[in-house]
């Protein structure tokens, strides 16, 4: 990643910082409140707002985050024709939301770390992750109703968008839950229906927040759902990345708790998709007993990767992400026309696709 373009994506997260501090403002205000929420006419508790919400909000916010789907969202608009600064309230959208799937993630899968820091759960109790993460799937759409500066045609639009992609992240999200518990049998599980999992669990936030962009550039549906689609798959080949970066020695592992902790967690994953269908019986079996054990066992967790390793896992990742990307970047170049947008945007595929962390 050149410097101009991590220089970009830190000036997106400044820029995400800032209008956070307008929509989970630190500061009791009656108007602030009034705005977000309605007003009912009785007294609004803000310390117990602020302590259960604000504050186990912008402990998540604050650890980290790369920031690159509402940078998708933001180049998507600039490729299209207009200013994104003068949109950037609803960059909120995909980011917050991301982060309420992380603090639900992490509760499924009831993992101690998140960004090198224990997990919102964790640190504050499931109660209060829970009802937060619930929170942030809807407040940042505020943006988007309270706007005046968007036509109703144009909301109208945001918000099917919205609803139908949410849709699609619960969906995704209970399939990764019935696999890594095994409520499936493991064997039936094809890469197939792995990208399809990974695309409405991971990839449906880097569409919606490419197809969010299309919509307030004024694009036609056809160009809002092929930018979607690429970006979904794009965000597809991120989530390998992930996958591949989790069980090998890597800045992420460390983050999450240690190499290998999709293996304690059970989960079924492209690496393990790939290893169950060229494996030997022995090995497949032995791949799936570890998995059901969600053991945190060093020794357990380095015999699975040694199982993975011997099918060429690793190899097979690689290359089904680099076909993913070079297909989905091809088809991005035929409909955006040169700009110093477009060129970021491809900076941003290759990052997501190569990043070590």
């Amino acid at each position: 990643m050149n410097d101009g373009f991590e220089a970009f994506l830190k000036e997106i997260g400044a820029t995400i910082n800032a209008k956070l501090e307008e929509y989970i403002n630190r500061q009791e205000s009656e108007r602030y409140i009034g705005k977000l929420l309605g007003r009912s006419g009785y007294k609004f508790d803000f310390e117990a707002f602020k302590k259960s919400i604000i504050e186990p909000a912008w402990y998540l916010v604050g650890i980290g985050g790369k920031r690159w789907r509402p940078a998708m969202m933001y180049l998507v608009i600039e490729a299209l024709g207009k200013d994104p600064n003068d949109y950037v309230e609803f960059l909120l959208i995909p980011e917050v939301i991301h982060n309420a799937t992380l603090i639900h993630d992490d509760i499924e899968d009831n993992s101690d770390m998140r960004r090198g820091q224990p997990a919102v759960h964790k640190k504050y109790g499931l109660d209060i992750a829970n009802n937060l993460g619930d929170f942030m799937y809807f407040f940042p759409v505020v943006a988007m109703v309270d706007s005046t500066r968007l036509p109703k045609e144009t909301k109208d639009r945001m918000l099917e968008v919205y609803v139908r992609e949410m849709l699609r992240v619960c969906a995704g999200q209970s399939i990764d839950i019935a696999w890594h518990n095994h409520l499936v049998d493991p064997y039936k599980i094809t890469d197939d229906m792995y990208l399809e999992m990974v695309y409405d669990k991971s990839g449906v936030l880097a569409s919606m927040a490419a197809k969010l962009g299309a919509i307030i550039a004024g694009a036609d549906d056809q160009t809002v759902n092929q930018l979607g689609h690429l970006a979904g798959v794009i965000g597809v080949a991120f989530q390998i990345q992930d996958d591949y970066l989790n069980i090998y020695p890597s800045k992420l592992a460390e983050s999450k708790g240690g190499v290998g902790d999709d293996i304690s967690e059970g989960k079924i994953t492209l690496l393990v998709t790939h290893t169950i269908n060229k494996a030997t019986k022995e090995d497949r079996d032995r791949l799936i007993a570890i998995l059901k054990m969600h053991t945190k066992e060093k020794k357990l967790i380095d015999e699975a990767i040694s199982i993975i390793d011997r099918y060429g896992a690793k190899d097979y990742c690689r290359q089904v992400q680099e076909k993913l990307v070079k297909e989905a970047w091809s088809a991005i170049d035929k409909k955006l026309p040169p700009s110093k947008a477009k060129e970021r945007l491809g900076e941003l595929t290759e990052f997501l696709s190569t990043r070590s962390y």
